[in-house]
């Protein structure tokens, strides 16, 4: 990448662990397409490590890593040259003893979440005009044409299973009316990105659960993946749920103690639920596609300038 950052005359940065994005270890279908996009649309320097940042710091003005010691290395950033830095961080329970004291170290900018109240949760003493909330977002072109069919089979329910983070997930397998599935987007990929999404949209209703423990309480990837397709979203309750847009017309909000009689509803009549699943849908392509997160990123960085 070094010849290749010669040669840019950008001076905007991507901190990225190259070899992790190429050979594909990203967790979630979102990642690998916003590195693309904004790849696509800023044509950054790509910094994979602090000898890369050192050779070209002084060209840069703004700086998006991915998650430090995860997706992307934890630069040391030079404070002199007075960068416009963005970081990336999603899970925040497993990064509690480190996260923040390295974006003071760092003076970074501003820090983008896929969890809004989680966030908080673990990081109460967060400066919040450094907090940016950068939710989880659907590939543009992976979101199917047309509305939702109807297919009349059982409610579904994938994804990892063996942590902590899933005993209510696990609880909803058990339950009547509810298959279970192996395979998923990211723990047991047996599908390409497109396949998976054709998968879903294979399906009428599927369900999205975590956990009951607070720490756990993600609104994750498989919330806006579900409802692209428009198949049904079935989602525990959280609490970034009305921050994001989701509510009673547009999913089935469920708790523990009222998730079988909502299951049974459904079940009784699930063509009624069809203007549920368009508005799902609707929500998606209103504010959940990565277009969206690669235009805030773009206004964020204007705006950062404006104030400079």
């Amino acid at each position: 990448m070094i010849i290749k950052n010669i040669k840019n005359k950008a001076d905007v940065a991507l901190v990225i662990n190259w070899r992790f994005h190429t050979k594909d270890k990203w967790v979630s279908i979102t990642a690998p397409y916003f590195v693309k996009a904004f790849i696509k649309e800023f044509d950054p320097l790509i910094l994979s490590s602090q000898v890369e940042y050192e050779l070209f710091k002084n060209k840069i003005k703004y700086i998006v890593s991915m998650e430090p010691g995860w997706a992307a290395p934890k630069l040391k950033y030079d404070k002199k040259q007075n960068h416009i830095i963005g970081v990336f961080v999603s899970d925040p329970h497993n990064k509690v003893d480190w996260f923040q004291k390295y974006i003071e170290d760092n003076d970074v900018t501003f820090v983008l979440s896929q969890y809004l109240s989680p966030f908080f949760y673990h990081f109460p003493e967060f400066p919040k005009k450094k907090f940016v909330h950068f939710p989880w977002a659907v590939p543009d072109e992976l979101v199917p044409q047309g509305r939702p069919k109807v297919h009349h089979n059982d409610i579904m329910i994938f994804g990892g299973k063996d942590s902590g983070a899933y005993d209510v997930r696990n609880w909803c397998r058990e339950q009547s009316g509810v298959t279970e599935f192996d395979n998923s987007g990211v723990e047991n990929k047996s599908l390409s990105n497109e396949g998976y999404f054709e998968w879903l949209e294979t399906f009428d209703a599927s369900v999205a659960a975590g956990s009951s423990d607070q720490k756990y309480d993600l609104v994750t990837p498989k919330y806006f993946e579900i409802a692209s397709v428009g198949s049904l979203l079935i989602g525990q309750q959280c609490k970034d749920l009305e921050a994001l847009g989701f509510d009673e017309t547009n999913m089935l909000i469920f708790h523990k103690e009222n998730f079988n009689a909502k299951v049974a509803r459904y079940l009784e009549s699930s063509v009624d639920y069809l203007g549920m699943r368009n508005k799902g849908k609707s929500l998606i392509l209103s504010r959940h596609l990565i277009s969206h997160r690669v235009s805030l990123i773009k206004e964020i960085f204007e705006k950062k300038c404006r104030s400079n």
